[in-house]
């Protein structure tokens, strides 16, 4: 009876303190329980955050040196962080890959950095966690890389010459394709993709161009697929900068576009660009980020994270409205539970923290944080559940 009566009492102490029921092994933890973590790149470190689930705001876990730190992906199994790097001086200070460990804290340990010919800006794995591309915006090329164990050693499988500007690369969510967008040339670059081989063959068409009207936007710089629908949105960085949505045919690699919308703020006359984007899961908000270029030394401009509504049958956007933030947004994220914005400000080395209402989509400010020198990435990431 005595150890009935303290179960009960464990129960309703754990009820009234945590809102969480427990199970015979303890409290049975939800997803926003789980580990969520944010990494950014910033001043040759790589530095970890833990997520507060409740409101948003960063603790940091650990800054870690990593020479030339830039753009990262994760594997797909979330256990291993691939980052551009830089060798040492006594290597060459040439451009690297790191492989890094996600430990059970969500710290990073580092497991080797092995030289690559171009520096890429920008990288993701494939679907199997074999392999690597990114894009080398000044030469326009892009190129695969094989992991060995999950670990990158140097492998090049292929690397492709496109045109100049390539600025992003791409697995499609099947794998069986490669796409890179391109800024200078209007165009997306389509190739076929063997997974088992690492090989990408361009495709029949080679690529599918951007909008062409003077009023449009063009210039297609990020791209990601919607959860559900055959639709592709792109960030077009110029001549007009805005979104573009595009349908896929994913049995013939193809692109066409169906929407594009100018993300230029009502009466403002300088010059925007825009860069990253991302979809919240479920596919009902799309963030976008705006680049005021007008000065680039200011200040102060007029950045912003700018939301659309998402239409769930046919993909199309709506504007919800611009969201200020920091300066010189080249990189931004959403959180692994969509409640939360992640801003990367390169332009007054600040990260902003906003949280996503999630009957309109609009965003209000957590926090802002220094955290040094030209922040030029982050992401978020749910650590796996055995970890």
């Amino acid at each position: 009876m005595r150890k009935l009566l303290r179960i009960v009492f464990f129960s309703l102490l754990c009820v009234a303190i945590l809102g969480v029921k427990p199970s015979a092994h303890g409290a049975e933890p939800t997803k926003h329980q789980r580990k969520q973590l944010l990494y950014l790149a910033a001043g040759n470190h790589l530095t970890t955050y833990r997520i507060d689930p409740a409101t948003g705001q960063l603790d940091q876990l650990q800054s870690l040196p990593l020479a030339g730190a830039g753009p990262f992906t994760f594997s797909p199994s979330g256990k291993r962080m691939y980052a551009v790097a830089r060798l040492s001086a006594d290597e060459g200070n040439k451009p690297a890959i790191a492989t890094l460990d996600i430990q059970s804290d969500g710290q990073l340990k580092l497991v080797t950095r092995a030289a690559i010919d171009l520096r890429p800006g920008y990288l993701m794995t494939d679907k199997t966690g074999a392999y690597i591309a990114g894009n080398h915006y000044g030469p326009g090329k892009a190129t695969v890389w094989k992991l060995r164990g999950g670990v990158y050693k140097g492998d090049t499988v292929k690397e492709l010459t496109l045109e100049q500007r390539a600025h992003s690369a791409v697995f499609s969510p099947d794998n069986r394709w490669l796409l890179v967008p391109a800024t200078g040339p209007n165009k997306v670059f389509i190739h076929q993709f063997n997974a088992a081989t690492g090989e990408a063959n361009a495709n029949t068409p080679p690529f599918a161009m951007g909008p062409q009207g003077e009023n449009d936007a063009r210039q297609p710089r990020h791209l990601i697929f919607h959860p559900n629908l055959p639709v592709v949105y792109t960030t077009n960085e110029r001549e007009l900068p805005g979104v573009g949505v595009w349908k896929w045919d994913a049995k013939r690699g193809t692109l066409k576009t169906i929407q594009n919308i100018v993300s230029l703020p009502t009466g403002f006359e300088g010059r925007i660009t825009t860069a990253d984007l991302h979809l919240t899961r479920d596919g009902k908000y799309l963030y976008i980020s705006n680049r005021d270029g007008t000065n680039r030394n200011a200040k102060t401009g007029r950045d912003s994270i700018v939301g659309f509504k998402v239409d769930p049958k046919t993909g199309r956007l709506s504007l919800i409205n611009h969201n200020a933030c920091e300066r010189i947004p080249r990189s931004f994220c959403l959180d692994g539970t969509d409640r939360y914005v992640y801003v990367a400000g390169q332009g007054d080395d600040r990260l902003g923290a906003y949280r996503i209402d999630a009957d309109t989509g609009k965003l209000s400010k957590v926090k802002q944080y220094e955290v040094g020198s030209r922040p030029i990435w982050v992401e978020a990431l749910i650590l796996p559940v055995n970890q």
